[in-house]
């Protein structure tokens, strides 16, 4: 019965159709008591009204001919039967708000001047109370179209302000999150720039006050501030790179390579590192090229972060898992392990800067912006990168996906 009805109007129409059709009822409850030599032609009519009544739905390129056809048989039926027929109007003037404003101003009046005309022919107006009778047709066919074409305007108006203060509202929440993110991040920079830059005031003052006792003590101190040194302008050098690429104009340098090769390259230059912790490196790089356009400083940016996160942050003799992958949309770099497990309370902000996986401030050597970066560098290849916490293999895989160039 549903893909019945289905067939009858589109679906997205709902039943609203149906509830206009009802009108036709008392019409043809009418039309059943005329005499025998008329019941047919008027059915003939009022069945070809029904067909067009549908069709204004399935091929609305010709809806204004077909409105304009349901309005003549109106007429019609007013004409060879009795003006009162004009109540079949209700059954189409919510079709008439569909047509272009100048086109319902045609219909309409032309309805009504020849409803006025039916209705004087036949001598309607000399009794009051079938004047009043006629009054909800001749509306119903010259005014209510207009009402109800406003009713819709107001409605969508009503939907699009609604709309509108939603996105404002978005927005809104958007620009507090971005200054919480951003006051936050001035904070983690503040603290992480702050730790070695007192480590060096504070050994740089113990050998200029010749605070050290020995040659080996001052060897101490000075190697103490070149580390520090170090790290203040690691932090410095990612800050500058994160900034770069949250940069919209950013340009990149992008030429066609085989990815497979590439992410084998990065891979080597590892191997030695993952070989010291005894971890397992377990690799499945397709032996085909795979040709793709992408920044190669960038990307092996992206790459070895991740690799150096699986190091960093895993015990000894944890396993790795590398993999890449092709389908005829996209190409994925899979970096996971059977390490350290990352909670879902952080695995939702492992992306934003500055958080690590402890989430506390530890001195682990890194900056807390290797994944934030690596993300971005997913981004201006048109790529994403994610956590999968619930990989086939391991307890986490980073997934760096990007478009495939066929």
């Amino acid at each position: 019965m549903q893909t019945f009805l289905k067939e009858i109007f589109p679906e997205e129409e709902g039943f609203l159709p149906y509830a206009y059709l009802l009108n036709i009822m008392i019409p043809v409850y009418f039309l059943l008591q005329e005499p025998p030599a008329k019941i047919y032609p008027g059915l003939v009519l009022v069945a070809m009204l029904l067909v067009m009544f549908r069709q204004v739905y399935w091929t609305p390129r010709i809806s204004l001919i077909l409105i304009a056809g349901e309005l003549a048989i109106t007429l019609l039926l007013g004409y060879l039967f009795n003006p009162v027929y004009l109540y079949i109007v209700f059954i189409f003037s919510n079709q008439i708000v569909r047509l272009p404003l100048r086109w319902m101003y045609v219909i309409s009046v032309s309805f009504a001047v020849s409803a006025l005309y039916l209705m004087y022919d036949s001598g309607m107006f000399a009794e009051f109370y079938i004047i009043m009778i006629m009054i909800p047709p001749l509306f119903g066919g010259s005014i209510l179209p207009f009402i109800m074409r406003a009713s819709l305007k107001y409605k969508e108006m009503n939907e699009r302000l609604e709309l509108t203060v939603k996105e404002l509202e978005i927005k809104s929440r958007e620009k507090m999150l971005a200054e919480e993110s951003k006051k936050r991040m001035l904070a983690d920079i503040s603290h992480d720039l702050k730790t070695p830059i007192t480590t060096i005031q504070g050994y740089s003052k113990a050998l200029y006050e010749g605070m050290a006792d020995n040659p080996e003590q001052a060897k101490k101190y000075l190697k103490y501030i070149h580390d520090k040194s170090i790290r203040v302008a690691t932090l410095i050098d990612e800050l500058f790179m994160f900034s770069k690429l949250d940069n919209p104009d950013y340009a990149t340098n992008k030429v066609e390579r085989d990815v497979c090769e590439f992410v084998r390259e990065v891979i080597v230059e590892y191997f030695d590192l993952f070989a010291e912790k005894e971890m397992q490196l377990n690799i499945e790089i397709p032996d085909t090229k795979i040709l793709h356009r992408f920044d190669q400083q960038l990307m092996y940016r992206a790459v070895s972060n991740l690799l150096e996160n699986a190091l960093k942050y895993n015990p000894v003799k944890t396993d790795i898992f590398v993999g890449l992958t092709s389908t005829a949309h996209e190409i994925t770099i899979k970096i996971g392990d059977s390490g350290t497990v990352i909670p879902d309370e952080l695995a939702k902000d492992i992306f934003e800067p500055f958080v690590r996986g402890d989430r506390s401030r530890k001195e682990d050597g890194g900056t807390g912006l290797g994944l934030a970066i690596a993300k971005k560098i997913a981004e201006v290849h048109d790529g994403k990168l994610v956590l999968d916490t619930k990989p086939e293999r391991g307890v986490k895989a980073f997934v760096f996906e990007l478009p495939r160039i066929r």
